[in-house]
């Protein structure tokens, strides 16, 4: 008896397993709605992430400069650039001498055009500090600005301002 009813839950157990044709596409279906909401969504925080990266490099550039400045008692310029989709940063002296070894560059394929001073300079800059790490760069008084986004089908992501304040010291915000 016990070998008799143990084929027959098999039987029973053999026919239920496994999914239907229609479970499997309804199945499949839900995957991709979920696909399609979520994508736009990774695209924009990775843009978002890559404008925050890119102003942090800035502002880290920055405060290296600021301190070199000091550090060997001398003026020194900051160009930043952004060229086909890269920062670039080059720091020389007045005479135009390098002051770090090469050109600094952060990879900001989203990137919109860095706008220097709200506007007044657009997709690029000098930033100046003098040998006390003073910032003597145009505006001469009130904070200098450098703002950092990007665009997802012409809507900007989140803009990040770097702001160096006349004293030289520079900061992040998002705005």
């Amino acid at each position: 008896m016990g070998v008799c009813m143990q084929t027959q839950r098999y039987r029973i157990l053999s026919r239920q397993t496994g999914f239907t044709l229609i479970e499997v596409m309804v199945a499949v279906a839900i995957v991709g709605l979920m696909a399609a909401i979520a994508i736009p969504n990774f695209t924009r925080m990775y843009m978002d992430y890559e404008a925050r990266v890119t102003a942090s490099e800035i502002t880290r550039h920055l405060v290296l400069v600021r301190t070199r400045a000091m550090t060997t008692n001398q003026t020194l310029n900051v160009q930043i650039v952004l060229v086909n989709g890269v920062v670039q940063m080059n720091t020389a002296n007045l005479a135009g001498a390098p002051a770090l070894q090469g050109v600094t560059t952060i990879d900001a394929g989203h990137m919109t055009p860095l706008v220097f001073n709200n506007g007044a300079i657009v997709n690029g800059g000098v930033v100046q500090f003098n040998s006390y790490g003073i910032r003597t760069s145009v505006p001469g008084t009130g904070v200098q600005t450098i703002t950092v986004g990007g665009t997802l089908g012409g809507v900007p992501t989140a803009q990040y301002r770097v702001n160096i304040a006349p004293s030289g010291t520079s900061g992040l915000v998002r705005g």
